[in-house]
């Protein structure tokens, strides 16, 4: 889908583009449209078909030039096959078929969107305590990587040489992380721009007139909008640098389920620039209306395909408690300093951290102690739930992979 606005001088700007419900519904069609796209590829992938004139295939697809149908099985049939199992710059991820367009939802105009880390960073004055509040964010993620690996479902991610990605996993569930939410389904920024969590009952709801009426930013919704072929042009430019910074990378299907319920992407910002200041994003606003608040809560089935049910909901207690932990195994202080380039000063941040005063209770670190305690037969209880679990059974795909020949590269003496 192309921008919405449009910009005399074909640049796009940073100011707000205000948007109708007319815009909305020709945006959900195109949704729909791309999601038709998807599935009409990645079912021609699974019969095994492709673009080449001569896989004994009728059809009009057909394209009688070698390179032009191997560029397009690669950009193209790979990129919209759910199931194509490919290295990115953060591991190796099962994809879901790429959609033409990236979003981010708001339910409200904030003045800065940036990472869950970057919060709470933006609030200490010093950079010795920002470093060691991010420690601190590192240490818990790890604590929250060492919890998935208890599952067989997990183990089972690992056997078949796919990442668990830690970091947008524990963004999904509430952990602070350098990682922002970016999603390629149109439905899914829509409900995070409508619809809110009710931390009380752990349900979502709707928002109400009362709720979007409080002030001029809450009147309106957000909808950060990019085309997909200009952050695949973006993440080519940053890929140059060595570093994920600033790129958006997909999370495809994990070993739970939120992340590819909300087709969820990330874009990792270690140096947080809010939202509302990246180029690629048009910004997009919208008056927030009861109507169609309902109308996608309900498409969204109330909520339960953008949380379902799934094995790590009988482990919310551990999740709560991981996310406010102030007590760390040896094992997560030591992953949390090669992660920021500190393993040489262990002893120098060992003491740092234990006298900071950066957490509202002092901050410990106490050996092979976990700040958690699951009970064996809990654990044995959900593994038994995914006895048998397969990969391409419980999600519905056909992993797949396309081998390239790099020839050996000559060697000048």
């Amino acid at each position: 889908m192309e921008y919405l606005a449009k910009h005399p001088n074909g640049n796009l700007s940073n100011e707000p583009f205000l948007i109708t419900n007319d815009n909305i519904r020709k945006m959900y069609e195109e949704n729909l449209r791309d999601a038709y796209e998807c599935d009409r590829v990645t079912e021609s992938t699974r019969r095994g078909e492709s673009y080449y004139a001569n896989d004994g295939r009728p059809g009009d697809e057909k394209i009688n030039h070698s390179r032009l149908e191997f560029f397009k099985e690669v950009l193209y049939r790979d990129a919209k096959t759910s199931g194509f199992v490919m290295g990115c710059p953060h591991g190796t991820v099962i994809m879901q078929g790429e959609r033409e367009s990236y979003y981010r939802g708001e339910k409200q105009i904030y003045p800065q969107s940036g990472t869950t880390l970057s919060r709470p960073l933006a609030n200490l004055s010093s950079e010795k305590d920002r470093l060691l509040y991010r420690l601190v964010a590192d240490m818990r993620i790890a604590e929250f990587d060492d919890f998935l690996r208890k599952f067989n479902r997990t183990q089972c991610w690992e056997k078949n040489g796919l990442t668990i990605l830690s970091d947008p996993l524990a963004q999904h569930y509430g952990l602070e992380t350098d990682w922002l939410d970016i999603t390629n389904d149109f439905n899914v920024a829509l409900f995070f721009a409508n619809c809110y969590w009710d931390h009380r009952t752990k349900k979502w709801y709707p928002l109400t007139k009362k709720q979007t009426e409080l002030n001029a930013q809450t009147q309106y919704g957000v909808i950060f909008h990019a085309p997909a072929r200009n952050v695949m042009l973006e993440n080519m430019i940053k890929s140059t640098s060595g570093s994920d910074e600033g790129m958006i990378l997909p999370i495809g299907y994990q070993p739970f389920m939120r992340c590819h319920s909300q087709y969820g992407y990330g874009m990792h910002m270690k140096t947080s620039i809010p939202l509302q200041n990246n180029p690629t994003f048009e910004k997009l606003y919208f008056r927030h209306n009861e109507k169609l608040s309902k109308d996608i809560y309900e498409l969204m089935d109330c909520g339960r395909k953008i949380y379902p049910e799934e094995g790590l909901d009988d482990f919310q207690d551990i999740i709560d408690l991981i996310i406010h932990t102030t007590v760390f195994s040896e094992a997560s202080f030591l992953s949390a300093l090669q992660k920021n380039n500190l393993s040489s000063q262990a002893d120098s941040y060992r003491l740092e951290l234990e006298k900071s005063s950066i957490c509202s209770t002092p901050i410990r670190i106490c050996g092979e102690q976990h700040p958690y305690k699951v009970s064996r037969q809990r654990v044995r209880r959900a593994n038994r739930k995914d006895d048998g679990f397969s990969i391409e059974e419980n999600y519905g795909i056909q992993l797949g992979t396309r081998y390239v020949y790099l020839p050996p590269s000559s060697v000048s003496v």
